[in-house]
């Protein structure tokens, strides 16, 4: 078969005429193909918290990359919340987006769209793009309609024993997500830590990516050396795994110390939390509910310090937009994310469900004052180098071209040297 002109990034060139500013990098990294562009069917379900970590990483890379990929979005229509998410961000981009009836398995987690296998049959897609170690029934199909073609799975991988299911459910949940490791061309990972345990349920196999999740640097803006008497926790309180009780049992304390500080509580379900809340507490604490983006960065960077002592995160995204507000972030001592913020003086490690030992960590950064701020905002480039949307689209191109080359060509058998051609006889 002919090879499709899917021409590499340089890295060095940019498109003629560009200003080479701060608010246009990618177009620095991804300058437009010469040839014709990479057709993707991005899979996903309406059951993934589009809202979340998962959905900021399709929306900012899939925007970056439409230079070089004709991208098409399949979802289902069984969580309106998600799925709207996913049909603004399509309208906005004019990438189309083929909705099918949803449906639940009882041995699955996720709802997938009835269309999908008419869609994977479709013989015009370069590359299969799916989503999410938990969509075992989408993923399913996946693996059963895929047949010869180029296959990048993101697993955003979590050990089964950070998410509610029976016995039946988690079984079949991890034999797909085995398969579909094993199966894919190009698994991205994004920690270390995913990539080295995902990569060894491979089988030998060399096929996993590091690509992290990211930030717009432009867009949270460092915060000021003097912040507001206020702490500020971000994340789904419907996810029993963030453990809000453990800053709920901390902050008595802290008020003894600093009787001005409030707790601010912003995310999915955080305005109906007021019943998990003590009512010597209630007065401190200011349940924000699901905000916008701007009163999201806002209360990033005129916070003291941001809470994530969840039991387990895939990434934490609230842990970097903090941190590249400058503010401190206490989180759980996790090996994943110790693998990703391990290297920022600005991520302050906590001993999980000891908390005395987390309270005086706490104490400590906030006796420091604008201190602390300070050493979290001089890290903000070596941030902004790690963690910039732009450079991991390139990192992703690189990723999915690799894998559809390594299909077509690096994984057929080999055919022998060609047989010398016939001396034409003149």
């Amino acid at each position: 078969m002919a090879a499709p002109h899917f021409t590499v990034p340089r890295r060095d060139v940019a498109p003629t005429g560009s200003a080479l500013t701060d608010h246009q990098p990618h177009r620095r990294l991804l300058p437009v193909a010469a040839g014709r562009k990479m057709r993707v069917l991005s899979v996903l379900s309406s059951s993934n918290q589009m809202y979340s970590g998962i959905g900021r990483a399709v929306f900012e890379l899939t925007a970056r990359l439409q230079e070089r990929v004709d991208f098409e979005i399949a979802i289902d229509d069984l969580y309106p919340k998600n799925l709207n998410l996913v049909l603004e961000f399509g309208r906005k981009h004019e990438i189309p987006v083929h909705v099918g009836s949803g449906f639940q398995s009882s041995r699955s987690l996720d709802s997938f769209s009835a269309t999908l296998p008419m869609l994977l049959q479709r013989t015009d897609w370069d590359l299969i793009e799916a989503l999410c170690w938990a969509n075992s029934a989408t993923n399913g199909i996946v693996l059963r309609e895929l047949k010869d073609r180029a296959l990048v799975y993101t697993g955003h991988y979590q050990p089964l024993w950070t998410v509610p299911m029976s016995d039946d459910v988690a079984y079949h949940t991890d034999d797909i997500h085995h398969q579909m490791v094993r199966r894919a061309d190009a698994v991205l990972c994004v920690s270390p830590w995913e990539r080295r345990v995902v990569q060894a349920q491979a089988h030998g196999r060399n096929n996993c990516h590091y690509v992290a999740n990211g930030v717009t640097t432009e867009a949270y803006r460092p915060g000021p050396l003097v912040r507001k008497p206020q702490l500020l926790f971000v994340g789904d309180l419907a996810e029993p795994r963030k453990r809000f009780d453990r800053i709920l049992a901390i902050m008595p304390r802290l008020l003894d110390r600093w009787p001005e500080l409030k707790l601010v509580v912003i995310g999915n379900g955080s305005d109906k939390a007021l019943e998990r809340i003590p009512d010597e507490l209630r007065p401190s604490c200011e349940l924000r509910g699901y905000v916008t983006e701007p009163e999201l960065r806002r209360a990033y960077a005129e916070s003291r310090a941001v809470f994530l002592l969840s039991d387990f995160e895939a990434f934490g995204i609230p842990i970097l937009e903090g941190l590249v507000c400058g503010t401190p972030v206490f989180l759980t001592d996790l090996e994943v994310t110790r693998s990703v913020f391990g290297p920022f003086r600005g991520a302050k490690f906590c001993p999980g469900d000891d908390a005395e030992a987390t309270l005086a960590i706490v104490a400590q950064t906030l006796e420091r004052g604008s201190a602390a701020i300070r050493e979290t905002l001089d890290e903000r480039e070596r941030l902004r180098s790690a963690f910039d949307w732009d450079g991991l689209a390139l990192q992703k191109w690189e990723a999915i071209a690799s894998a559809w080359f390594t299909r077509h060509y690096l994984d057929r058998p080999f055919q022998g040297p060609r047989k010398p051609k016939a001396a034409v006889v003149g």
